[in-house]
């Protein structure tokens, strides 16, 4: 063997290791992210859920007012949301072309979800829809789409993780709904931070493999 096919084999396997150093590196990135976001939404779930439930009608005790309750969850959901969308921003860096645009489309898709259902359900409101129907749908309409958006997200950036997410949550919802009002809060601020944070241990240790999408897009 040469000296000159000797340097392009070593350079060769250079650069082999070097690509599998950044592979790791993304790799890594990615876990902690959707780590962080498990918690981050377990978190919102808790406390947004939790004060429903302290917020609920129990006659003469008023463990938390509820328009104060709403706007608890109101926040704790507006959080979630802000920071799933800087997850999945920082989670496209590096795609190119047409994954890049469905990136934004993908962003935006969240914000046109929540305003719409919001508005959608503000209509149900007027046209005399009862509060306890109200507490049902307004926590399972907000759960469902949230969860059906990661599954987009999932299918669309091949995270099999982000997939699992919007399976727990939706199936989380459907099971709050069935419960019914007041115990579907305690089930949401229960049972879904319970799946997330379980989700997010089997992701830590290895076992949800996260398969990051780094394809060169061609114009």
């Amino acid at each position: 063997m040469s000296t000159d096919d000797s340097g392009t084999r070593a350079d060769a396997e250079r650069m082999y290791d070097l690509m599998q150093s950044q592979r790791r590196s993304t790799q890594s990135r990615l876990l902690r992210g959707y780590a962080v976001l498990l918690i981050v939404w377990a978190a919102a779930w808790a406390i947004g859920f939790g004060a429903l439930w302290c917020g609920r009608d129990i006659g003469d005790v008023d463990l938390l007012p509820t328009a104060v309750a709403w706007i608890v969850f109101g926040a704790c959901m507006v959080i979630a949301i802000v920071w799933s969308i800087v997850t999945g921003v920082r989670s496209g860096a590096g795609i190119r072309g047409r994954s890049r645009f469905q990136g934004m489309l993908y962003g935006w898709s969240w914000t046109i979800s929540m305003v719409g259902t919001w508005l959608l359900l503000v209509g149900l409101q007027r046209a005399g829809l009862p509060d306890e129907l109200a507490a049902l749908i307004y926590p399972g309409a907000f759960a469902l789409i949230v969860g059906v958006l990661y599954l987009a997200g999932g299918a669309l950036w091949r995270a099999p993780v982000q997939y699992a997410l919007g399976i727990v949550i939706i199936a989380v919802a459907v099971a709050a709904t069935f419960v019914g009002t007041p115990y579907n809060f305690l089930v949401y601020a229960i049972a879904g931070p319970f799946a997330m944070i379980v989700v997010a241990v089997l992701l830590v240790r290895g076992l949800l493999p996260v398969e990051p999408r780094r394809e060169q897009d061609h114009e």
